[in-house]
């Protein structure tokens, strides 16, 4: 995964299969017009949580959201409170808008 940029892939709703490419820190939400607003998903936060990058590479911070972002990959959903470090294949979920991690 390169430090530089985030590819991301939809897993659901009306943007199903679309591939989102971050080249900077970016909110994942339900309001808003950025690659990762999700006006559809009404339960979303507003922000729902943040894609940070930095020297180590890029990573996924929730913010105060009522129905919380959860990293499903591990064998224990994880619920995503403070920052997390992000690799390629983590299945990211917030409300009903799923992420996949790609590159």
């Amino acid at each position: 995964m390169s430090q530089s940029q985030l590819m991301l892939e939809v897993l659901s709703g009306p943007l199903d299969g679309t591939l989102i490419t971050l080249n900077a820190d970016a909110e994942w939400s339900q309001a808003g017009d950025g690659r990762l607003a999700f006006p559809w998903d009404e339960e979303l936060g507003k922000p729902q949580a943040r894609f940070t990058v930095d020297e180590g590479g890029w990573s996924l911070e929730g913010l105060q959201s009522p129905h919380g972002t959860y990293r499903l990959n591990q064998e224990k959903p994880e619920r995503v409170k403070d920052k997390i470090q992000l690799t390629i294949g983590d299945l990211l979920k917030a409300s009903q808008t799923w992420l996949m991690v790609r590159e």
